[in-house]
């Protein structure tokens, strides 16, 4: 009889894939068999996506608390609760990777392709993930999608895009197969556009781009409780234009690997270990050689090597759920600038703007939440690290020695953070109130940075090794209503930092930068804060009908109450989605007030308000095994030519688009 049972859990899991969807927390759920189920994981439900083969960067848009930084048309820079690289952590699949631009052209989401990602986990400040380090503003981690031990045999899928803004072509095939001790899903996927065209036909030139990526999924049951997996991707963009930037990129390559071991049912406070070894490699050259009246051409290649370990316990044990994590990783950061003079007989100038930073960085993780009952619980959750980081490189030591004299060439850190939620239940209502304290180590870039230029401010930015660990105070709180078919949610972050880390203007230093107002260097601020506000509804008509609305608001200030860069203006969103058997269709407006809260001497200005509408249908059918996906829709209905808080430079996007977009399945 129990063995009946346990199969009949096991068809039911194969046959009911769980939708991904973007996660802030989530809690495991273990229960005591005798017999242990591996189960498969299934990926992103495309068919109710409004562009089934969109980008991370355009999935993570409907995301609460992220926001995304452009610089052109490709490769958005994420944001959690309105902070950057430098104050978030992004990993995939639990492992560290890093960009290899000095301009943050090319975030870790642009190295994975929807088709390969089962959900995205989004961490508010120092919450929910394990392996993530500097997280003051919170995480991402990027899961890709294992087939699993489940449903046996073979699924194939090909999907083909096309869009009219930029003549945007997209392609793509992945297939899977598994059974009961081995699978293996692997793909194939390619993207190429022009230069796109902003609101009233206006061409945006420099915002071209190309690029393919690989990726292949495998795993071995060694046995009941015992299982071999690994991850293999490689992505390669090439022609990238950035019309906000001064210079495109000839190439950007990321080749990310990892071999992990699982074991379930580990003992009887621990339901499952899993070990993972990793190694990414990212390469980056800029340079502006298809820009035309440059005074002086340049190179700007970089690369970052990771490699690292976590090791990771989870289990339950009366009403505790609990978790333990190590890891480690040691990472190489290079980056270098070389400028070729019009007049051959002069020198080339060279510069190590990443003089060869070498980091190693290894931590201890632990979280515990505890349930009193069914309407309350707490969890609590810390990270302790040990970093240490420096220059590698005697040239770029010696050079950097020239602004900071006997500064050492190593230097080691003791960083951490503690945080905890209060969650209770109570009928139609849910409340969750948290706090959390922690400080991060400066960045690469803030640390030792030597004159990088941002385009922004158009000033020469230069590290500080002398920088102290930024601090940050966080409060949070939410409540959660439901009533029937109506559902209302309220959320609120408040974060105060100590030593906040941000560029500051120095006169008496020259720019190197030809065109540059200035230099800035790296310094910390006594104290800075950040609030974020957010309204959102949900109501379900009888049938057939989904009606969903989210406002925000945020602000950010300084130690003299001057405004923080790239903080949002009030924000809002409205869509209303219908669906009846294989058809479905959505409307969604969205749209930002003025901008009036931005920080002139960032280089920002007032952005003005938007509104812009998009719709979207979908029509599916099954012929024999073969199962048919069409999708089609129009984005910026009303061709509006905007920009918003987060175009570098005030860059407007794209104007009317018409997209369409077919899906084949194979089961």
């Amino acid at each position: 009889m129990e063995k009946r049972i346990i199969l009949l859990l096991f068809v039911l899991r194969c046959a009911c894939p769980l939708h991904a969807q973007l996660q802030a927390d989530s809690v495991a759920l273990s229960y005591d068999l005798n017999e242990i189920v591996i189960t498969a994981k299934s990926g992103i439900d495309h068919t109710r996506q409004a562009k089934p083969v969109s980008t991370v960067e355009e999935y993570l848009q409907s995301a609460e608390k992220v926001s995304l930084i452009k610089r052109g048309a490709y490769a958005w820079e994420p944001t959690v609760n309105n902070m950057t690289t430098e104050r978030i952590s992004v990993t995939i699949d639990g492992m560290k990777i890093f960009h290899a631009c000095t301009d943050n052209m090319d975030p870790v989401t642009s190295y994975v392709e929807t088709v390969n990602l089962s959900k995205v986990n989004i961490g508010s400040g120092f919450e929910t993930n394990p392996n993530a380090s500097g997280n003051i503003g919170g995480s991402l981690d990027l899961q890709l999608n294992k087939v699993g031990f489940c449903c046996e045999g073979w699924a194939v899928n090909a999907n083909l895009g096309y869009e009219t803004n930029g003549n945007y072509r997209i392609g793509g095939t992945d297939f899977a197969f598994s059974d009961s001790t081995f699978y293996v899903n692997s793909g194939f996927f390619h993207r190429h556009s022009d230069n796109y065209h902003a609101g009233g036909h206006q061409a945006v030139a420099f915002s071209q781009f190309a690029k393919y990526n690989f990726f292949a999924n495998l795993g071995y049951l060694a046995g009941k409780k015992h299982a071999i997996e690994a991850t293999f991707i490689y992505d390669r963009a090439s022609d990238v234009g950035y019309p906000a930037l001064a210079m495109d990129v000839k190439r950007a390559e990321g080749l990310i690997s990892s071999l992990s071991y699982r074991r379930e049912e580990l003992s009887r406070l621990f339901a499952r270990w899993e070990t993972k070894l990793y190694f990414n490699n990212v390469i980056h050259i800029m340079d502006d050689t298809g820009r035309p009246d440059v005074a002086i051409h340049m190179d700007m290649p970089g690369k970052t090597r990771t490699c690292g370990i976590y090791s990771l316990l989870e289990g339950r044990s009366g009403r505790h759920r609990y978790s333990f994590n190590w890891d480690a990783y040691y990472n190489r950061s290079y980056a270098e600038m070389t400028m070729y003079p019009s007049d051959p007989s002069e020198k080339e100038m060279f510069m190590l703007t990443w003089p060869d930073v070498r980091t190693l960085n290894t931590g201890l993780f632990a979280a515990d939440e505890y349930h009193f009952d069914e309407r309350h619980s707490v969890r609590l959750s810390s990270k302790v690290f040990f970093q240490r980081d420096g220059i590698h490189s005697d040239f770029g030591l010696n050079t950097l020695r020239i602004y900071y004299p006997g500064i050492a060439s190593y230097r080691n850190r003791f960083v951490g953070n503690i945080s905890g939620r209060y969650r209770f239940r109570y009928g139609d209502w849910e409340t969750s109130a948290g706090a959390g304290y922690g400080n991060r180590a400066p960045s690469v870039s803030e640390a030792y940075g030597f004159y990088l230029f941002n385009t922004f401010d158009a000033c020469d930015y230069l590290g500080n090794p002398h920088l102290k660990h930024e601090s940050s105070v966080e409060a949070n709180i939410g409540t959660k209503w439901t009533q029937g078919p109506f559902t209302a949610s309220a959320n609120a972050s408040y974060f105060y930092f100590r030593n906040y880390i941000i560029g500051k203007p120095h006169r008496e230093l020259s720019s190197m930068t030809i065109g540059a107002s200035g230099v800035k260097v790296y310094e910390n601020l006594p104290h800075a804060s950040i609030l974020n506000v957010s309204l959102s509804l949900k109501y379900l008509f009888p049938e057939y009908f989904v009606w969903n609305g989210r406002i925000s608001y945020s602000r950010g200030q300084d130690d003299r109450k001057g405004n923080l860069p790239l903080i949002p203006p009030v924000s809002y969103e409205s869509s209303l989605a219908f669906r009846k058997g294989r058809f479905s269709a959505e409307a969604v407006v969205l749209g930002a007030s003025r901008q009036t809260h931005y920080s002139a001497g960032y280089g920002e200005d007032a952005t003005k308000g938007y509104f812009i509408g998009n719709v979207s249908m979908g029509y599916g059918f099954k012929v024999d095994k073969v199962i048919f996906t069409l999708r089609s829709g129009v984005e910026n209905v009303f061709d509006t030519c905007y920009s918003t808080y987060a175009d570098w430079k005030n860059i407007p996007r794209k104007g009317r688009n018409v997209f369409i977009n077919l899906g084949i399945s194979v089961l």
